[in-house]
């Protein structure tokens, strides 16, 4: 009964990373409030998922402050550009209802490689500020060329992601269980998956320069 109760137990690890995640969890969902801070939010999220997957000791709220501060001004301009951009992808999808045969055909499938390609570079860009410094043309420009060089793992990571979003945004019952399992810890979760692999690139590049 003791071993039950000791710290260093498999049973008490994963309740108290269970906790970590809600806490992260909550941080992330308080940081989107004013919604145009939503990729300062994300930078810091990542910056705490990617510490937990490498195994670094840390205080989580403290690191995430301090990440969302520190990256706030880049973050938040890239968030902009991604908005942007996922804007003119959705206006360009309304266009495209317009279309027929052959030429809906080959603007559908245009379409769909640019928009895998910018959610590879939208999965992508926020874990590479929370690590690293430089200008917002250099981290979008880099984050284009490093995701398509690792077409693989984005091929675990992008999938998922549109199944999923495919499946809370077309139906009340999605968007409903979206909610609650994104309060629940959903958001800390999934950025825990992506930080996985993300990490996994990052590894690649551990003695070159990616600044």
């Amino acid at each position: 009964m003791n071993k039950l109760f000791d710290l260093e137990s498999p049973i008490f690890k994963l309740l108290a990373k269970a906790v970590d995640i809600m806490i992260i969890n909550i941080l992330f969902i308080l940081g989107c409030i004013p919604i145009f801070t939503i990729g300062a939010s994300l930078t810091a999220l990542y910056k705490v998922t990617l510490k937990m997957v490498s195994k670094e000791d840390m205080y989580i709220v403290r690191e995430f402050m301090l990440a969302f501060k520190k990256n706030f001004k880049v973050s938040t301009a890239v968030w902009g550009i991604m908005v942007f951009i996922g804007f003119l992808f959705s206006v360009n999808y309304q266009l495209l209802q317009n279309f027929s045969g052959v030429l809906y055909i080959f603007s559908s499938v245009v379409l769909a490689v640019f928009t895998f390609i910018y959610l590879c570079v939208l999965t992508f860009i926020f874990p590479y500020v929370a690590l690293y410094e430089n200008s917002t043309k250099k981290f979008l420009f880099n984050s284009l060329i490093i995701t398509l060089s690792n077409f693989s793992y984005m091929l675990l990571l992008i999938p998922i992601t549109v199944i999923l979003s495919t499946f809370f945004f077309t139906s009340g019952i999605g968007l409903i269980t979206g909610i609650y399992l994104g309060t629940f810890g959903g958001f800390a979760i999934s950025a825990l998956y992506n930080s996985f692999f993300i990490n996994k690139i990052f590894k690649k590049y551990n003695n070159t320069n990616l600044q």
